[in-house]
Order: C-alpha cells, then sequence, then structure tokens
C-alpha cells in the first residue's frame, strides 16, 4: 500500500514539473524563444573520464550569456563552430589541433558585431581537479589555460570562459573601449562569457565517428529539419523517464546524464525554433 502511494505522489510530482515546463515552453512560443546558441543558464561542468582522442567536424557552438549583459545588449545573436581535434594521454599529455569561430550580433546604441577565431594547436600537458572539475592545461613558454569540462562516454564538452576584452578585441578600437565601458557593468569578471566547445570520442581504431553537423539539430527528434511543437510533444512523452525505464529514448536526454529531466527541457527550449541550413 505504501509502495502504491510512493508511486502515485512521484506521478503527481513528474505532473507539476511537466505542467510548469508546459506553461514556460508555451511563454516561449508566445513572446519569442531564446536565440538557439545561447545556452539559458551557466553550464555546470561534471567531470568524466577526459583521456582519449575528440574530434568536431563542423560542430555548433554554443555560448552562456550572463542576464543582464543579454538585456542589456538584446536583441542577441550566437553562432559559431568548431573543427579539429584534442587528445588527452593517460600520462598527463595534451596535444591539441582545433579552431573555434565563434561570432556575436548584439545591439548597443547601434548594431555591432564580432567575431573572435581562437586556433588551438599546440603540445602541452594537463590536470583535472575532481571537485571542481578544473582542466588546466600548460604549454612551454605560455600561459596555462583554464577551463572547466564535461566528459561521457562518447563526448566532451570544454567550457571556456572568454572575458570582455578578449571578446571586444575584433572591434575597431575607437569604439572597443566605449564598448568595454558600457559593458563591463553588465558582465563582472567572476560571470564571464563561456563558450562551450563540445567533441565526439573517436573509435578506437582511430577512425572519428560521424558527429553531429550544422544539419543535425538539438531537439530535432522527427528529423524535419526544425525544432518545433511536433518535437515538444515527442519530448513531453519522455519527461521523466531514464534509462531503466522501459521505452526510454535516449534521443531526449540531452545532458546525456540517463534521464530526462528539466535541465534537458532548458537545452530543448533554448533550440526551439531553430532550423537547419539545408
Amino acid at each position: 500500500m505504501k509502495g502504491s502511494k510512493f508511486g502515485i505522489a512521484v506521478k503527481k510530482w513528474r505532473f507539476k514539473v511537466l505542467r510548469n515546463c508546459v506553461l514556460i515552453m508555451t511563454a516561449f512560443m508566445a513572446f519569442g524563444q531564446v536565440d538557439a546558441g545561447v545556452l539559458p543558464e551557466n553550464p555546470t561542468p561534471q567531470g568524466g573520464d577526459i583521456v582519449g582522442s575528440w574530434v568536431a567536424d563542423k560542430v555548433n557552438l554554443n555560448a552562456y550569456v550572463p542576464a543582464a549583459l543579454v538585456e542589456a545588449v538584446k536583441p542577441l545573436t550566437v553562432a559559431g563552430e568548431i573543427n579539429g581535434t584534442i587528445t588527452f594521454g593517460s600520462d598527463g599529455s595534451v596535444k591539441s589541433d582545433y579552431r573555434t569561430e565563434t561570432n556575436i550580433s548584439a545591439f548597443l546604441l547601434v548594431q555591432i558585431s564580432v567575431a573572435v577565431l581562437d586556433t588551438s594547436q599546440y603540445t602541452g600537458n594537463y590536470t583535472v581537479a575532481s571537485d571542481t572539475h578544473a582542466l588546466t592545461i600548460t604549454r612551454e613558454n605560455e600561459d596555462p589555460l583554464n577551463y572547466t569540462y564535461t566528459a561521457t562516454a562518447d563526448s566532451l564538452h570544454i567550457i571556456r570562459p572568454l572575458q570582455l576584452d578578449e571578446l571586444l578585441a575584433s572591434l575597431p578600437e575607437a569604439v572597443r573601449g566605449l564598448a568595454m565601458n558600457a559593458l563591463s557593468q553588465h558582465a563582472p569578471p567572476d560571470d564571464p562569457v563561456r563558450i562551450i566547445i563540445t567533441f565526439a570520442k573517436a573509435t578506437d581504431t582511430g577512425t572519428p565517428p560521424t558527429p553531429p553537423t550544422p544539419t543535425t539539430l538539438i531537439g530535432d527528434f522527427d528529423g524535419n529539419g526544425a525544432v518545433e511543437f511536433q518535437d515538444f510533444l515527442l519530448f513531453v512523452a519522455q519527461f521523466g523517464k531514464s534509462s531503466s525505464d522501459d521505452g526510454f529514448d535516449a534521443r531526449m536526454d540531452l545532458d546525456g546524464n540517463g534521464t530526462v529531466e528539466f535541465q534537458d527541457f532548458l537545452r530543448f527550449v533554448a533550440a526551439f525554433g531553430s532550423k537547419s541550413d539545408s
């Protein structure tokens, strides 16, 4: 009897969470979607086994932008991609050969566009911190790189902070100082813009798998090239399920933690309304 009451309580809890999700989703549909490349909340690193070879082939880049900064420069769009490889050895060595391109468009009195191109070609050593999931990369005669990360069996997400001076470096010098003064109050140093650099795990044979491309949309569960209400209905049907449940569909587990929950819903909301380039 107690077990059945517990089951009823769980179902009621899931219904309340799902109801709130539907209300939030309805609000986004009515008043405008979050831009596809902008994450709705600060990404939380989860750590994991980073050893291995990882590859990116035109993988879409996502970014976290502090809410105050989004409000100050909206409408805001973020787009970009990652290409290349990175390998972490079990001996603490690292070899990197990848390129990220981040394009940001925002409104600050006038429309401004900035592009951040980062070519990471180096060999060095790395350390990880199990408590904070910090990833520190040291290179000869270079400043260390300080990231955080999440690694699963088939993907690696490196979270890279992007300070304002680096973000605005591509602006003309005459404009850069004004933009820095206007934006610094909205982006404190302890809450910078963060870009998420995503790789897929290379196979043991050295042949990389086919990673997501710009035509493979997060949240496009029916494969029609657009993230829309039909995909939302498919997501709703899986909400609250775990990998141990019958009928579990891993496609809706967007953060790969084995459960379709609110974090996955937020990621789906961020992608809602996006379409493939083809």
